[in-house]
């Protein structure tokens, strides 16, 4: 009999032990690992009474009339391409495919009408090449031209390899050289608030936006390049699991997969929360909770590891370890691995709001994000990231008060010295949070009411930061992990290939599959590290499926 101890109860974690349950032998002892004493990570809905909280003295309410879900982290899910087809057999597996499911569709205006924050006002975005024509907003004012010459600059690739041989750059740098400045830190820069909380400036064209830069990488241009297909990132490999997720129900899916986002009516932690539930039904699977690890010791007979947590040990044949990269490094201390640290991870102040219907938001999108710190005018409550508009973009969740205003104000990650000064995550008090964010509501929504529930959320080291090489790094880490604990260990999680729930719930399925189809998990001579893809070069394929997969894609605001 096998045995393989997860490391995490967030969503990466919870879904490797999902998929563990349900493909590997019966026999197979899993032992799922959290260190808190709640499972969904990042993942976490709150519905409150009236007032204002912290986050977690909040208590949990059902539904009575006067509560609000307020939602910390993501609140809706993408069903689009490979992640999307997977997503939606796990929701259909786990029984979710019901009343509780919410969907919005591509017609909506929630998606339809996307916002930047830019030259003293709320920008709207075209939301396609006509209105990009007809209506062009001040953010949009040399876009269009940088566009049309795009396809004529002189590409950093040649037969595929960089000139100068250097393989990946920032966003901003790609965009600049791509396009313009003004692109680059005025859209761009929003993208990667919005995405990362991040600085486009540090992050990783190559890991952020795949697509782009294989555009150019095959095509020369990242306009050809999305004309002829590049969009399609996905391997061939990825299609195929989607394919079969489809093959169920294609019905369902083929609605399913016309919807631009997904949610649920309790929020997004009913995900985390049913796949807790069923995997506490398999006879095979332990759930251990507020016990973190202390150390993780590979054995002189090479053939388990030792876990040490604050009150137990435990023993296993394959770690599977979903927590952060830095939170592992200091787990395996002396026997270390390279990189693990090398990123680092945004703070970000995330505080909710809802207002009486009485107050009236005056925009029916989906939110606006403001550019990077370097535009031209200066952000008037500096530090602030962006405003998603709750209320707009998943309808459905406030059964008892339909007209209600949600709003949530993300301040912080890379501009959170802009926002807070010198005072750090740990050091911040919650009611500077909320006043910050207030202040942000009546300077750029002229909200100036008095909320009738609020929530802050000080969410400290949340979205990992793929800074540029990151790609480069994950290689050598592969090798390393490979050389150094062979069979004995795989890695999975945000901290990786991807920080979206899909991405996670994907890379845990992958993960997943190729220890079983190898046969890593009952052999020494197997190594599967959860990192391979790194070295596997798909853009050959990638160009191949582009030719069958011909199509465009919103470059901008596509998060």
């Amino acid at each position: 009999m096998s045995s393989i101890a997860v490391l995490g109860g967030g969503i990466s974690g919870l879904s490797a032990a999902y998929y563990l349950a349900r493909l590997a032998p019966a026999s197979t002892k899993i032992v799922l690992i959290e260190g808190k004493d709640r499972l969904g990570g990042w993942i976490h809905s709150r519905r409150v009474a009236p007032g204002k909280y912290s986050r977690d003295k909040a208590p949990q309410l059902s539904n009575e009339k006067d509560s609000i879900l307020f939602e910390a982290g993501p609140r809706s899910l993408r069903p689009e391409g490979p992640n999307g087809a997977i997503l939606l057999e796990m929701i259909q597996n786990l029984d979710l495919n019901n009343e509780g499911l919410l969907s919005v569709p591509k017609t909506d205006p929630s998606v339809k009408n996307r916002y930047i924050y830019y030259d003293g006002e709320i920008n709207t975005l075209p939301s396609g090449p006509i209105s990009m024509l007809l209506k062009k907003p001040p953010v949009f004012k040399s876009v269009i031209l940088a566009g049309a010459l795009e396809p004529l600059r002189s590409s950093r690739f040649k037969n595929g390899k960089p000139k100068d041989g250097i393989e990946d750059e920032s966003m901003y740098n790609f965009m600049k050289r791509r396009f313009n400045e003004h692109t680059a830190i005025n859209l761009m820069g929003a993208v990667a608030h919005g995405v990362y909380a991040g600085d486009v400036k540090q992050l990783s064209i190559q890991s952020t936006l795949r697509m782009l830069y294989e555009a150019e990488k095959n095509y020369g241009s990242v306009i050809v390049g999305m004309m002829r297909g590049a969009a399609n990132t996905s391997t061939m490999r990825e299609r195929g699991m989607a394919v079969r997720s489809r093959d169920k129900d294609p019905e369902w899916f083929g609605r399913m997969e016309k919807m631009s986002v997904l949610g649920f009516k309790d929020g997004m932690e009913t995900l985390p929360d049913r796949l807790c539930s069923w995997l506490e039904q398999r006879p095979n699977v332990e759930i251990i909770r507020n016990d973190p690890v202390e150390s993780i010791e590979p054995l002189e007979n090479g053939k388990e590891s030792k876990i040490k947590t604050k009150s137990n040990e435990f023993f296993a044949d394959h770690v599977l370890s979903t927590i952060p990269s830095f939170t592992l490094e200091k787990l395996i201390k002396p026997n270390s691995l390279p990189n693990l640290s090398h990123n680092p991870a945004s703070d970000v102040a995330v505080v909710n709001f809802a207002y009486s219907p009485e107050v009236k938001l005056g925009y029916d999108g989906f939110g606006f994000l403001t550019p990077h710190r370097d535009t031209k005018y200066r952000v008037p409550v500096p530090g602030t990231l962006g405003v998603i508009f709750d209320s707009n973009a998943m309808p459905g969740q406030e059964t008892e008060q339909p007209e209600v205003v949600k709003v949530t104000a993300m301040m912080g990650g890379a501009d959170w010295k802009d926002a807070f000064g010198k005072a750090t995550i740990d050091e911040l008090d919650p009611e500077v949070a909320y006043k910050y964010a207030r202040k942000g509501m009546s300077v750029f929504l002229n909200l100036h009411d008095e909320p009738t529930h609020a929530m802050v959320n000080l969410q400290k080291q949340c979205i990992p930061q793929y800074v540029v090489g990151h790609e480069g790094r994950m290689r050598e880490l592969h090798h390393a992990l490979k050389q150094n604990y062979g069979h004995l260990m795989s890695l999975t999680g945000a901290s990786y290939m991807g920080v979206s729930v899909p991405d996670c719930i994907k890379n845990s399925r992958m993960l997943v599959e190729e220890l079983l189809v190898s046969g890593a998990l009952g052999s020494r001579d197997k190594v599967v590290t959860g990192l391979g893809r790194t070295v596997e070069s798909n853009s050959k394929e990638l160009q191949d499926g582009a030719r069958i997969s011909k199509g465009t894609v919103d470059v901008i605001m596509k998060s």
